[in-house]
């Protein structure tokens, strides 16, 4: 099944024969729509007075669903030229990046992925940072040769990457990109590859036993290195700093933010037992509750409601600003946290030993004594 945009990816609008095959499904010859296939999304645009919502190959056909039904016959087809420039350009990256990557590196493609924010290409072994630089470099190499994308039929020479079963086609299509890379594809491409314009790799990540690169050719390319760099000169203002300092620089910010947060969990450690022996204490049906409401971190509110429980010998109730928890060695947890909750509102829940949530207010100790109707 050949497609008019394998040979003239140029042509974004022409006229049409249209059928019907469904409620709102139609093919149209000749076929200037990609698609969603290989990774790549489908094209978008209008057919007639509908507009193209999905195009996809279901039993070998391609098939158009539409917005509004579309009477068979000619209508002129418009592509929305953005998007199909956009896909083309980073399917194209991706072959450049794929090319190279299998010929100096030996790293054979699993898997693309082309996203409308973010590509990315899957392969079979770890890639470092400095192999992707150089990949990078390699595939900004074959953008300004400009090279041209060339479309092949029924080439012997011929393999589907990231599938090593035979291709089952009367049409086998090849891409091949001078001598950077041949192989068979179904895609949307751009004509030249120095109409890319720019190949940015942006991250590395591991994946099963090989690795993905994320990627974007061309204007996002750039939108993203311009965001990027505004970062950058932020991160160096603030830091009174060059580029290349910052590394260091944030390493040392680091380094003294452990050093403190191990000096503040020093202190909370020596300042929660001195909180729970300060509780208030009353006493309900032979219980002894202590209560603590104290300015600490949120995480630290049930590890004090625990040593409150311990220090009475029996149940701790601490509050820290909406938080609240209660440990039990004694009364049901639970049920004393709905009884604060029905009077002070909230949300939360627990056991007969634990209970925690979220006061809808600050609330005071005295005011929790209340409820239980101790003064």
């Amino acid at each position: 099944m050949k497609r008019t945009y394998w040979t003239n990816p140029d042509i974004f609008e022409a006229e049409v024969d249209v059928k019907a095959v469904g409620d709102c499904r139609v093919t149209i010859t000749p076929i200037i729509f990609h698609p969603a296939e290989g990774g790549q999304p489908a094209d978008k645009g209008a057919i007639g007075e509908s507009n193209v919502c999905n195009v996809e190959v279901i039993e070998g056909q391609i098939i158009h669903t539409l917005d509004t039904p579309l009477t068979d016959g000619k209508h002129i087809a418009r592509l929305d030229r953005q998007h199909r420039f956009y896909t083309a350009s980073q399917h194209t990256a991706q072959h450049i990046m794929s090319g190279i990557a299998e010929r100096q590196f030996g790293l054979a493609t699993t898997g693309v992925h082309i996203g409308p924010e973010s590509c990315t290409v899957d392969f079979d072994k770890a890639v470092d940072w400095e192999t992707a630089k150089e990949l990078e470099l390699r595939s900004m190499e074959a953008v300004v040769a400009n090279i041209p994308v060339e479309t092949v039929f029924n080439d012997e020479d011929v393999r589907i990457r990231s599938d090593s079963k035979e291709i089952e086609s009367d049409v086998i299509r090849v891409v091949k990109i001078g001598d950077y890379d041949k192989s068979a594809c179904c895609g949307a491409h751009v004509r030249a590859t120095g109409q890319i314009g720019v190949i940015r790799i942006f991250d590395i990540e591991s994946k099963k036993k090989g690795t993905r690169i994320s990627f974007l050719a061309g204007q996002k390319a750039l939108t993203r290195s311009q965001l990027e760099t505004s970062i950058l000169r932020r991160l160096r203002k603030s830091a009174s700093c060059s580029t290349s300092e910052l590394p260091a620089i944030f390493e040392k910010a680091l380094d003294h933010t452990k050093e403190l947060t191990k000096e503040v969990n020093r202190l909370w450690s020596m300042t929660l037992p001195v909180l729970a022996e300060s509780a208030e204490v009353t006493e309900v049906e032979s219980t002894r509750i202590g209560i603590q409401v104290a300015d600490v971190p949120s995480k630290l509110v049930a590890k004090l409601a625990g040593m409150i429980a311990d220090t009475v010998d029996g149940v701790g109730i601490a509050v820290s600003g909406f938080n609240i928890a209660i440990s039990s060695n004694g009364m049901s947890a639970s049920d004393l946290f709905q009884r604060i909750r029905k009077s002070i509102g909230g949300k939360g829940g627990g056991s007969a030993k634990a209970a925690n949530g979220r006061l809808s207010r600050p609330v005071t100790a005295d005011e929790l004594t209340a409820i239980f109707n101790i003064r």
